[in-house]
């Protein structure tokens, strides 16, 4: 099960995150900082990973690369989680919008200007993973 690998990946990255399994041990649970900014659910839909991201918006991590082993492929989704998660607990990732509406997410650190970014703040309320409103 690819979710096993994310799993390891992340008690190895992230040794102190507390974090629990739905019943059915297909979604890992990440408790978010507050109602607002919501949970991370990183659930295993047998070929890809489905990442929820709060209350947000969810993308997908898949690798359907034929030309490298099944181990290979796990590792890169694996690795592609982490990577995500690392810049969103350091507060790099903006996440705006909703599963309602729209929404996303964007990393602050890359040059944005006013035409490039997906929405302006007064617009939209934004969010660090940290809890605190981005404006």
């Amino acid at each position: 099960m690819l979710l096993r690998i994310v799993e390891e990946n992340i008690q190895n990255e992230f040794p102190s995150l507390q974090y629990s399994m739905n019943e059915s041990n297909d979604t890992l649970i990440i408790k978010g900082p507050n109602d607002r900014v919501g949970n991370i659910e990183i659930e295993d839909d047998l070929e890809e990973i489905i990442v929820m991201v709060g209350n947000f918006t969810h993308w997908h991590a898949a690798c359907y690369d034929q030309t490298i082993s099944k181990d290979e492929r796990d590792k890169q989704v694996s690795s592609e989680i982490i990577d995500f998660l690392r810049d969103l607990f350091s507060n790099k990732l903006i996440l705006w919008g909703s599963h309602q509406t729209s929404g996303g997410f964007y990393n602050i650190d890359l040059a944005l200007n006013e035409q490039d970014s997906p929405c302006e703040p007064s617009e939209v309320e934004q969010y660090f993973w940290s809890g605190e409103k981005y404006s």
